[in-house]
């Protein structure tokens, strides 16, 4: 494990307060989010001009949510081209900072690197903040659970079984105590800022388009998961395959409930059953 400095990971401890503040109030998220900014440039964790990039994000972003019209199609185009750059790391100013280098989990895996950034989550943040209603109480958290349960096992079942056929992973049932960094890291970072993008943005405005919203509503979740995959493809095509179909439990789980803690809970368990029983990431190539 590398050693780091006790500052490096301040930026990030604000930007998870700032995620969870997302449930209390709007205005309390975007303060945090704006002390998590200010820290991160301070200890190198962001780069001179990564906070202006993520100002001119958040203004896209506000701008977006209260137009209409044209002017709500233009600004979601370039809404949806600046998230994808950012998330890409297209956009310099954006290093990661690595928790956890080199580590093989089992034998046969290939070695894990746990790192964090702000990149991918500042826009997940921004669409939950100006875009997006959360869940406004912990009976209604528990309805949306109870109706993504089904979704959440036949798409844990479809996409381990599809895994497994293709030797991306093996059956693999273990314990670290890493699982708790990251889990935290994986619920409130990964899982919130791609279900944000692609089930609370990308799939939610496409199902709103056209006169029969059944079709729209299909055609939604098959473009939402089709990205879902593309985007994983640096994973290899085993991976993009398996991110895609996981993508379509997601984008139903998301249909079921319009709320984004659905999602995330299907998305976040198929994640937390891979870590804890197969292969994680994956089986290493045989040479």
């Amino acid at each position: 494990m590398p050693s780091t400095d006790s500052d490096a990971y301040l930026p990030f401890a604000l930007l998870l307060g700032a995620v969870l503040s997302l449930w209390v109030r709007r205005d309390l998220a975007l303060w945090v989010l704006a002390l998590a900014v200010v820290v991160a440039h301070y200890t190198g964790a962001l780069d001179f001009a990564a906070p202006l990039w993520i100002a001119l994000l958040g203004v896209i972003a506000y701008l977006y949510a209260s137009r209409t019209g044209m002017q709500k199609v233009a600004l979601g185009l370039v809404f949806l081209l600046y998230a994808v750059a950012l998330g890409l790391l297209l956009i310099p100013g954006f290093p990661r900072t690595v928790l956890v280098e080199h580590l093989v989990l089992s034998p046969g895996a290939m070695p894990y690197d746990l790192s964090v950034g702000f990149a991918k989550v500042v826009t997940g943040i921004f669409i939950l903040a100006f875009m997006h209603d959360r869940v406004r109480s912990w009976r209604e958290l528990g309805c949306v659970l109870v109706r993504v349960a089904p979704v959440f096992l036949v798409t844990a079942f479809v996409v381990m079984i599809l895994a497994l056929a293709l030797g991306y992973v093996k059956f693999d049932p273990k314990w670290s105590l890493l699982f708790f960094t990251w889990g935290l890291i994986n619920l409130f970072f990964t899982c919130l800022s791609e279900e944000a993008f692609f089930r609370g943005f990308v799939q939610r405005e496409i199902g709103q388009m056209g006169s029969n919203p059944k079709v729209s509503g299909i055609l939604a979740v098959a473009i939402a998961s089709l990205l879902f995959g593309l985007v994983h493809l640096g994973g290899g095509w085993k991976y993009a395959l398996a991110a895609t179909l996981a993508g379509v439990g997601y984008g139903i789980a998301y249909q079921r409930t319009q709320r984004i803690e659905g999602s995330m809970a299907v998305h976040f368990g198929v994640n937390a059953l891979h870590f804890l029983f197969f292969t994680y990431p994956a089986l290493a190539p045989v040479s």
